[in-house]
């Protein structure tokens, strides 16, 4: 889609390293104030997808890897679950139809890494969004998440594996360049086997963009949304540039 990340390199790993739980329950606390369909942005294995789906949420999942929804479709069919799951560029977003809540989970718009893709992707959710209807975007603190950028290697975790025997180890170096709001950079994978012997080692290039709190709002009121409210985390505590971990965006149509 963007360029930003190869997934089709590390679908398989994916559910192995990406655990946290940390934003689902906010999610579910989003979708149970809604009646009607519910779109899922950018959604690639089903990390929330999954507890909305079992919690009897109209979820639509949309995703342009079709490795990670591949990895969706079966812990659907392995759950006895359903949803309506769409390969699909959300530059391009084209379903036909309105939601009453849509959102983009984990920082992932994040990913849309020019100001153009950002505009057509957020005109594209104003397009499928009811007239009062939410969308919600989650983005990065950039004073509090530039403190993690130092163009260092650092070992994030070691994580079971999930599907066979073994241990990952996944590595990250990031470097952030200022004029072009971009942070690049790569993440190292390493599998080893149950006795500790290196079983395969794969290195994929990461980019995202550091987007500014008054940029963000500025495109969203271009776009047609206005701002319901921004919180700085999970918990739905205000935000506050020097410490929130995150932006929490919730949006809404501009009246015509």
């Amino acid at each position: 889609m963007s360029g930003a990340i190869d997934y089709s390199l590390i679908a398989d790993l994916y559910d192995s390293y990406v655990r946290t739980e940390r934003d689902i329950p906010f999610f579910l606390q989003e979708a149970s104030q809604v009646s009607g369909e519910i779109l899922e942005l950018m959604s690639g294995t089903g990390r929330v997808s999954i507890p909305l789906i079992k919690a009897r949420v109209r979820l639509t999942c949309v995703d342009s890897s079709p490795e990670m929804l591949e990895i969706l479709r079966k812990k659907l069919e392995a759950s006895g679950l359903e949803a309506d799951v769409h390969l699909a560029d959300v530059r391009e977003l084209n379903l036909g139809r309105k939601f009453e809540l849509i959102f983009i989970p984990f920082h992932a718009f994040a990913e849309l890494i020019s100001p153009l893709d950002q505009r057509r992707t957020l005109q594209a959710i104003h397009q499928h969004l009811s007239d009062e209807g939410t969308f919600i975007c989650t983005l990065h603190n950039p004073s509090v998440r530039l403190k993690r950028v130092d163009g260092q290697l650092h070992l994030l975790a070691a994580f079971p594996l999930r599907e066979r025997p073994g241990k990952l180890l996944v590595w990250n170096l990031e470097s952030y360049d200022q004029k072009r709001a971009m942070v690049d950079g790569v993440q190292l994978f390493e599998e080893y086997d149950e006795k500790g012997l290196m079983r395969a080692r794969r290195l994929v290039d990461i980019h995202f963009r550091i987007i500014q709190k008054q940029e963000f709002e500025n495109l969203a009121r271009a776009s047609g949304f206005g701002v319901i409210s921004l919180i700085g985390d999970y918990s739905c505590s205000p935000f506050r540039e020097s410490d929130s971990p995150f932006m929490i965006w919730k949006l809404q149509k501009n009246p015509c």
